[in-house]
């Protein structure tokens, strides 16, 4: 397993000015790491990537025309729930190693394609790449209607037309040391592409071609599975309070290097001084700081001081982030159990 150290990464770009009197709330980005939607056991560590839903035959259908097409372009469609799925999986700390290319298992016929995996296919196929566990996709549907409806606007004398498209993957996780199913999950969702103008024409050129709207479809279904199963990072914004002192300035643009621990030390003359609004500017960017080096509990106290020498509202709001993020951080803890 990828060893997990801190649960979140940091950016320092300056994105945002806030000003308070004499001293200003600077922006800084990090990446916070988020929870996986369901726990996968800790010992599952290396993934084999089994695309298991392309028929010799495709099930492509449109509400229209509910017959099978003989199309030749599953294996592309279903390829995008695999990019989408790497796409977190590459990005998250969860599991060491994965085949980013799947590995293709068609299924004979059309009766087939409720059929899964059998278990013998799977030990076989994890056993020959050291495999803990097989996500394999098992079947998918993508449903729209071909003719998109348009709704004209009287009060505004424009139309507006709706591309929509339901998508539907079956995935599931065969762990074969147990001969277990650690998962077994319908990912539905809908997406909506919107075009407005004043003709048909002029609405439809503003929508995407039929095929890339289904890639994209595909792609973000993959991207949601990905995020059940796998912790992946989320920019934040924070704020730092810079303001007219020369230990404060000092110790931003030491933040802002990811000199952490050099900015604690002048933040921490601070906190304890005479000048109240002063401790409570330092004793909130020590929590910050204390956030960014993955210390919550600490960030916590330094947060909750800041607030009781200063009834900030602002700073009110950043502790409740902070209480969030620390539920967050003991979930993630035992998902990596």
């Amino acid at each position: 397993m990828k060893m997990l150290i801190y649960l979140l990464k940091i950016s320092c770009t300056v994105l945002l000015f806030i000003s308070f009197s004499c001293s200003t709330y600077k922006s800084i980005q990090l990446q916070v790491l988020k929870p996986a939607k369901i726990k996968i056991p800790g010992n599952i560590n290396k993934i084999l990537l089994i695309n298991h839903a392309v028929l010799r035959k495709s099930t492509f259908k449109s509400q229209e025309d509910k017959t099978i097409k003989n199309e030749n372009n599953d294996s592309i469609r279903t390829s995008e729930y695999f990019n989408g799925l790497c796409d977190i999986l590459s990005n998250s700390p969860r599991f060491e190693t994965f085949n980013e290319i799947p590995i293709y298992i068609n299924k004979l016929n059309y009766n087939d394609r409720f059929k899964s995996l059998e278990w013998q296919v799977i030990e076989k196929l994890c056993k020959d790449s050291s495999a803990d566990a097989a996500i394999v996709l098992e079947n998918f549907q993508v449903i729209y209607s071909p003719k998109v409806p348009l709704h004209y606007y009287e009060d505004y004398g424009y139309l507006k037309g709706t591309l929509e498209m339901d998508n539907s993957a079956l995935w599931k996780i065969y762990v074969p040391s147990n001969s277990k199913i650690e998962d077994d999950f319908l990912e539905t969702d809908t997406l909506y592409w919107d075009g407005y103008g004043n003709d048909e024409p002029q609405v439809l050129e503003q929508l995407p071609d039929l095929n890339d709207a289904v890639y994209q479809s595909c792609f973000y279904a993959g991207k949601k599975y990905g995020q059940r199963i796998a912790q992946t990072w989320e920019t934040r914004n924070r704020y730092v309070i810079y303001c007219n002192n020369k230990d404060f300035k000092m110790a931003y643009m030491l933040a802002i290097q990811d000199k952490w621990e050099e900015a604690i030390e002048l933040w921490k003359k601070y906190p304890y001084g005479r000048r109240k609004r002063l401790a409570a500017f330092a004793a909130y960017n020590l929590a910050v700081a204390s956030e960014t080096l993955d210390h919550i509990d600490l960030a916590l106290d330094w947060a909750s001081k800041s607030y009781f020498l200063d009834n900030n509202t602002f700073v009110e709001n950043y502790i409740n982030i902070l209480e969030k993020r620390k539920v967050d951080k003991d979930i993630i803890e035992d998902q990596f159990k």
